[in-house]
């Protein structure tokens, strides 16, 4: 079994070598194109190179759990909900009231197998697309400090990404985390969207141009997902709606560096944290014992009040 997985962690780093020899091509053409001339520029292009290389196998080395953990424990969450669907510990608060959501917290284990199969296989099959000229003037004028090493970092990940989208052994899935995958989301969930024909018209102005962005993408290259075989339309658009809510809030998480709530359940950390969950799962277990010893204790006072009176 150890020498399995030395012959897998040796395959993971032949792989990243390719992928970043490619990406170093792709650095040399653009800078030779662009006519920078001179030693400073080399030791800067040096420097770039080699921020740009961490940052790759960072994500392959670093980025856990990894997508494929996080669908399953998605797939748990589901499941779970349906069996226990007044359980605190599973259901969270901010899912019930959501009309959307119903159907996810009545889905039983056969459905829910049946979306993650259908979530991983258009995770691990869609290549993310080279940029079209409206994402370039969008992202410029939505982020003036866009340098040089933010967009090769971000053309790292795409270079990573479809690399392993087109390798037969191995797939982002089981190789990338959440860092990768929430670059690759938006034209995954174009495609899923593409399958129900879902045109709903977004109510905020950046979603609606988001959406325009994507949609203008041809079907050629971001062909149409059907959904799941035997699951209601609206079920899977709540599944695969709810998986990409909960991988951008654990992101926000990320960015945001936020102590753990004590008060507010996030079902994100069901599925992203380091830990799969566990300390989660643990802190609503004790938050509902406390709960219940409350409510016990109160009526016990109750108890003992009336028997007083009597």
């Amino acid at each position: 079994h150890a020498h399995l997985n030395t012959i897998n962690t040796m395959a993971d780093q032949d792989f990243i070598t390719r992928a970043l020899s490619s990406l170093s091509q792709q650095m040399a053409l653009a800078n030779a194109a662009g006519g920078d001339g001179g030693n400073v520029a080399d030791d800067k292009n040096s420097s770039l190179d080699k921020s740009i290389q961490a940052h790759a196998k960072s994500l392959v080395d670093d980025d856990t759990p990894k997508i494929d953990s996080a669908v399953k424990s998605y797939l748990s969450l589901v499941a779970a909900r349906s069996v226990v669907a007044s359980e605190i510990d599973v259901l969270s608060e901010n899912v019930k009231s959501f009309d959307e959501q119903v159907k996810l917290n009545s889905m039983d284990m056969k459905s829910a197998l049946t979306c993650a199969r259908k979530l991983l296989n258009g995770i691990n099959t869609t290549l993310i697309p080279k940029r079209n000229d409206k994402e370039e003037e969008k992202d410029d004028s939505d982020n003036e400090t866009n340098d040089e090493t933010h967009k090769m970092m971000d053309a790292a990940t795409h270079i990573v990404w479809n690399r392993l989208v087109e390798n037969k052994d191995m797939k982002p899935s089981k190789v990338l985390g959440r860092k990768s995958l929430i670059v690759a989301w938006p034209y995954i969930q174009e495609r899923f969207r593409r399958g129900v024909d879902s045109n709903e018209e977004c109510t905020d102005d950046a979603s609606r141009n988001a959406d325009a962005l994507l949609r203008s993408y041809s079907t050629e290259l971001l062909p149409v997902i059907a959904p799941p075989q035997g699951i209601e339309k609206d079920a899977w658009i709540a599944y695969y709606t709810e998986f990409g809510n909960l991988l951008n809030k654990a992101c926000q998480n990320d960015e945001n560096k936020q102590k753990d709530d004590e008060e507010n359940e996030d079902d994100s950390k069901l599925l992203w944290s380091a830990d799969k969950g566990v300390s989660e799962l643990q802190r609503r277990q004790d938050r509902r014992a406390k709960r219940a010893e409350v409510l016990t204790q109160s009526s016990n006072d109750q108890a003992v009040e009336s028997s007083m009176r009597s």
